[in-house]
């Protein structure tokens, strides 16, 4: 997606990131959350370049002294990355417990192993099977949403359906309680902040880590391709070589059970 695309989406789903985001802060949920996978991305085998860890499904290339290592997290991973679900910006929890992710999220880790100095960039691209192109969401994207959050002490809303989000895993979407306050708010967006991985400087021996955020992809992209193409090794002051990332990946959704 370029960035002209990205703004587009960015427009056009504002207010439903905006709900999404409301749909996270819950109270009274009738049952504790209990995430499961049912959306799995796993490495595509192959490239003579790339090294595969076993138990994480992480991928690593490594070129020019560099490794970037990708891996993909899944709702189990998601619902981890916070301690409470209120709070946590990527994922909706319903009233019966269920976790949905909102994106697709990998983790990308560059480490800088035998070269002086090193430049990262924050973007990133994935390329879905279809030949679509989506840009990683950048943290201006987030803070759009909550900005246009009404901040309150205290604002409990009804239970609703959100008829606009269409869950590509189940045929019913179920109701949501929401409940949004000034801490769960600053708490998210400071998450968000934390979380997402940030351009930097990386002298030898140094590694940075963040999440990369994409748009939920629907379930028709089995395969896809993330292009990490703004990394450079820098030689001199006036000489810097740009290196591209290449990571394969499959995406596998778990079959629904005949009581779904």
């Amino acid at each position: 997606m370029t960035h002209h695309k990205l703004r587009s989406f960015q427009r056009q789903h504002l207010h439903f990131g905006i709900l999404f985001l409301v749909g996270v802060f819950l109270v009274g949920c009738a049952v504790a959350p209990q995430p499961s996978v049912e959306v799995h991305i796993e490495p595509i085998e192959g490239r003579a370049d790339t090294k595969i860890h076993p138990e994480t499904g992480a991928v690593t290339v490594l070129q020019k002294g560099v490794a970037v290592t990708i891996e993909p997290l899944d709702e189990v991973e998601i619902f981890e990355l916070t301690d409470d679900p209120r709070i946590n910006p990527y994922l909706i929890v319903g009233n019966h417990g269920n976790v949905e992710s909102i994106y697709t999220v990998f983790e990308m880790t560059v480490h800088n192993l035998d070269t002086p100095r090193v430049l990262v960039e924050e973007s990133a691209v994935l390329l879905d099977k279809n030949g679509a192109q989506y840009a990683n969401l950048p943290y201006d994207y987030f803070e759009d949403l909550y900005d246009n959050v009404t901040r309150s002490e205290q604002n409990a809303e009804p239970a609703r359906t959100y008829p606009h989000y269409h869950s590509p895993y189940r045929s019913y979407y179920p109701h949501y309680r929401t409940y949004v306050d000034i801490a769960a708010l600053e708490e998210g967006q400071a998450i968000v902040a934390e979380s997402l991985f940030e351009s930097g400087k990386l002298f030898k021996g140094a590694k940075r880590r963040g999440l990369l955020i994409f748009e939920r992809l629907n379930p028709d992209n089995t395969e896809m391709r993330i292009i990490v193409p703004e990394i450079s090794v820098v030689h001199s002051e006036d000489k810097q070589e740009k290196l591209k990332f290449k990571f394969d990946f499959r995406q596998v959704v778990a079959e629904k059970s005949a009581t779904e």
